[in-house]
């Protein structure tokens, strides 16, 4: 199966749990604890597909995770790596209160830090570490998932 075969399959299984969630969640009553616990169950498949399906060298098994030193702002750091490395595109970002995530796949890594390296030097207090988060390279949410399966159904004339 090619990778954008695979980013469409994980896309459907992304936006089949979010039509389940909005099933279970999304309507005027509170949902039973036996929709709940299907749900959870319902969850946990559609995760490990999901990650069944990703191949290794896609995966963000890498976070770089830091800090801006003095003036610099988390959202300059964010900025100027978005520039060159696109979400989606082997890295994710992530942001709050001052500290910025950057979910890499391995064969980025090098690069990533030669571009903070060479635009920030001693600006930043930088951590790198295994991601135990989140590992799928393409999509952040059920949000950007369907939004995709809209772009390729626009693009196949569907």
């Amino acid at each position: 199966m090619s990778t954008k075969e695979i980013k469409e399959q994980v896309a459907k299984l992304m936006v089949a749990t979010a039509q389940k969630w909005k099933k279970v969640y999304g309507k005027e009553e509170e949902a039973t604890q036996e929709e709940k616990d299907g749900y959870a169950v319902f969850r946990e498949e559609m995760d490990k597909k999901i990650d069944s399906l990703i191949p290794d060298s896609e995966k963000l098994s890498i976070v770089l995770s830091g800090c801006a030193k003095g003036d610099l702002s988390h959202y300059d750091i964010e900025d100027s790596l978005q520039e060159f490395f696109k979400p989606g595109e082997g890295v994710q970002y992530d942001s709050e209160s001052g500290q910025f995530w950057m979910y890499v796949k391995p064969t980025l890594v090098h690069q990533v830090l030669r571009w903070i390296d060479f635009h920030f030097p001693g600006k930043i207090d930088l951590t790198v570490e295994p991601n135990e988060y989140n590992s799928n390279p393409w999509f952040q949410n059920w949000t950007q998932a369907e939004r995709y399966l809209t772009q390729i159904s626009a693009e196949a004339g569907e």
